[in-house]
């Protein structure tokens, strides 16, 4: 378990001792504009496209956290931070292979909701925003006998964001959030997207 995923999991242990005391009504609790909501959720995704690094990295888990500020009448504003990894594949040549790629996305989204008041809310969400890939590779070092990791960072480009979702309260400020996202990385040498598949926790503050 990295870094990361520990941090989350403590954040996210955090917001349920917090909101664990507050009554357990089954139901959102009532949004009013400016209300706030903090997600974390776990991801899992698959690279796809035209571009090389389809040819040297193939899926992998990931992690998102998200912000969202309800701006009324079914409809939010939000910011997304994620961490998209895949796992390197077929060796490049016999002295050289991929280990893994990591993508860091950020994201300005926009949010529909439908059926709000309910336990189970749906939602359908765009979004644009950066991109910036980061790729480890290991080549082998004749001279030493062994195997030497390398880094690639870059280039940074465009991303775009379609996808839907929807949430289940079991608590009265905590829902279940379970997405899927198509995601366009534009700014690499071809056709470059992922497809993830994410579930975690929204935590919901008002006034």
């Amino acid at each position: 378990m990295n870094k990361q995923t520990i941090v989350l999991s403590l954040c996210a242990m955090v917001f349920l001792g917090i909101t664990a005391p507050s009554e357990s009504v089954a139901g959102p609790i009532f949004e009013e504009k400016g209300a706030f909501t903090v997600g974390f959720q776990g991801q899992y995704g698959l690279l796809m496209g035209e571009a090389t690094e389809t040819e040297h990295f193939d899926n992998g888990a990931g992690y998102a956290v998200r912000l969202r500020y309800y701006l009324g009448r079914n409809r939010a504003l939000g910011v997304s931070l994620e961490r998209q990894s895949f796992a390197g594949g077929d060796a490049i040549s016999p002295d050289e292979r991929p280990e893994e790629m990591n993508v860091s996305v950020v994201t300005v989204d926009y949010f529909w909701y439908f059926d709000r008041k309910s336990q189970l809310t749906h939602y359908i969400t765009v979004g644009a925003g950066v991109h910036h890939p980061g790729r480890d590779y290991s080549a082998y070092v004749s001279a030493d006998d062994e195997w030497v990791g390398y880094s690639t960072v870059g280039p940074d480009g465009i991303a775009l964001s379609l996808g839907a979702g929807l949430e289940y309260f079991f608590h009265r400020v905590v829902a279940v959030d379970l997405s899927a996202r198509g995601y366009g990385l534009f700014g690499q040498d071809g056709t470059l997207g992922s497809v993830q598949a994410a579930v975690g926790f929204n935590f919901y503050i008002t006034n």
